[in-house]
């Protein structure tokens, strides 16, 4: 029987074999583009003073909009990378059941999510703009969380990575092509609980942001649902 501290250190083992096939060399790629779009960003901000955006622009266009980028980034090859490496099929011929071996990839892919939105928002607030660090990174982490899972769904039904990055990115170009007429409502993705609109009760906002935060979670959790499903049947037509 295994104790507590086998079971911890098999664990901890998982999770870091995890991280390695499922990032390998995203994380340097990652980390470099983040700062080549905030060098521009800031470059911006230095010689064209006049052109900047307010706190609550900052969070969108310098946490928010890159955190669903980097959201399909890291999720559009999940399993087309283990299809290019024959690895898919030997994950469906372990003992474990798919669903562990799955959520344990994501569960590495939200990690390094949150861990980026926290440190792109500290960033954020010492070089653009002043605003709720720890709120903001939590905020920008449900749209990232919807688009991941969207993006998984995407690689699995379609079996391609490219494919699924580029209709997340088109899911993303159409929300913010309706941002104008979707932005005060609950409908809105990237809903901004700190700039409630002007004439609304604030009674109303809190509710109207708790609808859409709860519908962006649990519309993240049904499409990872059924991302598994589908993984499922794929596992059982090759065994």
């Amino acid at each position: 029987m295994l104790t507590w501290r086998d079971l911890m250190w098999s664990v901890w083992r998982l999770l870091r074999l995890s991280f390695q096939i499922v990032f390998h060399r995203k994380l340097l790629f990652m980390g470099g583009g983040i700062l080549v779009y905030y060098a521009i960003l800031y470059a911006l901000a230095v010689f064209r003073p006049g052109e900047g955006f307010s706190a609550i622009q900052a969070l969108h266009i310098l946490v928010e909009a890159p955190g669903t980028v980097l959201a399909i980034y890291l999720t559009m090859d999940l399993v087309a990378g283990e299809r290019d490496r024959d690895t898919l099929e030997v994950l469906f011929s372990t003992s474990a059941s798919h669903y562990k071996i799955w959520m344990v990839r994501l569960l590495s892919v939200y990690v390094v999510l949150g861990v980026s939105l926290v440190a792109m928002s500290t960033l954020s607030y010492f070089l653009f703009a002043e605003f709720l660090v720890v709120e903001g990174a939590l905020n920008a982490f449900l749209p990232a969380f919807l688009v991941a899972n969207l993006t998984f769904f995407f690689s699995v039904t379609f079996r391609s990575g490219n494919a699924a990055g580029m209709l997340s990115l088109g899911f993303l170009i159409l929300i913010l092509l309706a941002s104008s007429s979707l932005r005060d409502t609950p409908y809105f993705l990237f809903l901004n609980p700190f700039d409630p609109p002007i004439g609304v009760d604030d009674t109303l906002w809190e509710d109207q942001v708790l609808v859409n935060r709860a519908g962006v979670a649990v519309l993240g959790c049904v499409l990872l649902f059924l991302a598994l499903r589908r993984m499922e049947g794929r596992e059982r037509l090759l065994s």
